[in-house]
């Protein structure tokens, strides 16, 4: 053994060498493995802050594209929600006197009237609905009085709203005006011609006019006389004690009213169709 390390006095230099190169290369293997993990994990970091972003970036995209269908389609579904809502009962019913029956002619005015209705002109669809009526019913006096008992019970508002709708109605109908009677406050109401002929009769309710007598239309809370333009006629009132009695003349475009206190009372009153006082 001392002859070999004698002949070779750097076995054990050499030893250390191998065993200090080893250490080097594994520290450098770890060292590169550190870094490839470090710029694995950096890399996939960035994948990971760029995918976020693109999500953020998509998202706000969804969340834009929403918020601008909304502003878009918001005024449309209201614009749709006005022409499909509901007509006024007093229109619904008129109609449906006007074409009993669906059909075209039918369709037409309905979408006409909701249009109207739909821009705030009121006034211009009773109007119209009065004016296909008169035209349909050949502007009958008869027909009117009819109209007045079954549909204006149906105006939203009471006798003040029914007369201010008719007024509006007859710039359509053309012709002819009508006397609203409270019944509230009347005992008892009689009318006759200028020339105080025969009086007058009610129609009864659910009969059609047989005689030109015929010309009283009862309800419920009010009494109808229909007339034609320039007629002239007479009434004769009797008051009583259950309220206030109220008279409407209704011209087309015009009303003029009269009220009397609670009592019993007479008045004769003479009704001119030409002129609305």
């Amino acid at each position: 053994m001392s002859k070999i390390h004698a002949e070779h006095p750097y076995i054990y230099a050499t030893e250390d060498t191998h065993k200090k190169a080893g250490k080097r290369c594994l520290k450098h293997k770890i060292a590169w493995d550190i870094f490839f993990a470090l710029l694995l994990l950096l890399l996939t970091g960035r994948e990971a802050l760029w995918a976020s972003a693109a999500e953020e970036t998509i998202s706000e995209d969804i969340v834009a594209n929403i918020a601008s269908a909304d502003a878009e389609t918001s005024q449309p579904q209201s614009e749709e929600y006005s022409a499909n809502s509901l007509m006024p009962e007093i229109f619904e019913v008129s109609l449906n006197m006007i074409y009993p029956h669906e059909g075209v002619k039918k369709d037409q005015l309905r979408n006409s009237l909701k249009e109207l209705l739909a821009a705030g002109s009121e006034k211009e669809a009773a109007i119209k609905i009065g004016a296909v009526m008169g035209s349909e019913r050949k502007k009958s006096t008869a027909y009117l009085g009819f109209y007045c008992r079954v549909a204006l019970p149906y105006v939203n508002g009471g006798l003040d709203e029914r007369a201010r709708f008719l007024s509006w109605f007859l710039n359509g109908y053309g012709r002819s005006g009508v006397v609203i009677l409270s019944e509230e406050g009347i005992e008892k109401i009689m009318a006759t011609g200028r020339k105080r002929g025969e009086f007058w009769r009610f129609v009864e309710e659910g009969n059609v006019p047989s005689d030109k007598l015929d010309r009283i239309y009862g309800s419920s809370d009010a009494f109808y006389i229909p007339f034609t333009a320039g007629e002239v006629f007479i009434l004769d009132i009797i008051g009583s004690d259950n309220g206030k009695a109220a008279l409407w003349k209704v011209l087309p475009g015009g009303i003029n009213k009269k009220t009397w206190s609670a009592g019993t009372w007479e008045r004769e009153i003479t009704v001119r169709g030409d002129k609305l006082y």
